[in-house]
């Protein structure tokens, strides 16, 4: 039924919140204020209110590097460049190799049964790339789609288009691609625009909008195997 898979890289295969949480303790430690937990969940909080403006189109990605770290800053009364913080913290991020326990697993069973693979994500370049050698996962994917590189974000229906080609380009089939991912708003949202089967991994019993349905759920990549057996 399915000759691809889509797979979103954070809240689906990477534990962001793992490498999130490991990055800005380094970088509090190294800015000399007290990494505990109430700052990291501050920082992701802001973080994740970011992400949602660039998601709707409101910020650049150039903007939304250093607009976290501004109000960050503003929040706890930091005088530091928030654009030194910003370019730290990518090179923190980009040494981490925090994954989901089912994804090696999943990506493993996939790849020796000659599934093809492309990773999509909304993430920052060197970032997500460093990441894919940190993690050693590079080498399950026929191509990575990310949104800085080709100056389209999910969930443009475009970011999907390019998708496709860029796996079809690799000498992949992608005639009937299967998007998988965590977020309802760029990864399920965008691939039911662009008429593409979506399979939300619920890791943690979100709930769905009526607009926002997606083909499949789970909350486990090991129930992914069964969908593509079908």
């Amino acid at each position: 039924m399915y000759d691809h898979v889509f797979f979103d890289a954070d809240g689906t295969l990477f534990d962001f919140m793992a490498a999130e949480k490991w990055a800005i303790s380094h970088l509090l430690t190294e800015l000399e204020l007290t990494a505990d937990e109430e700052a990291t969940d501050t920082y992701s909080r802001i973080n994740n209110g970011v992400w949602l403006e660039f998601e709707q189109g409101l910020i650049s990605m150039e903007m939304l590097k250093t607009e976290r770290f501004r109000r960050f800053h503003r929040h706890y009364g930091i005088e530091r460049d928030p654009h030194h913080s910003a370019t730290r913290y990518a090179q923190l991020l980009g040494q981490t190799f925090h994954l989901y326990d089912d994804a090696i697993p999943v990506l493993d069973a996939l790849f020796e049964a000659g599934m093809p693979m492309t990773l999509i994500t909304n993430g920052i370049s060197a970032v997500q790339r460093g990441r894919l050698e940190a993690s050693g996962t590079a080498k399950y994917f026929t191509a990575v789609v990310i949104s800085e590189e080709i100056g389209i974000q999910k969930p443009e229906v475009g970011y999907f288009t390019k998708a496709i080609e860029m796996a079809s380009r690799h000498g992949a089939k992608a005639s009937s691609p299967l998007v998988v991912g965590d977020s309802i708003t760029s990864d399920i949202r965008g691939g039911i625009a662009a008429s593409l089967d979506t399979c939300w991994v619920n890791r943690f019993g979100m709930r769905a909008d009526r607009l926002s349905l997606p083909t499949y759920e789970i909350t486990t990549l090991y129930d992914l195997m069964p969908i593509l057996k079908r």
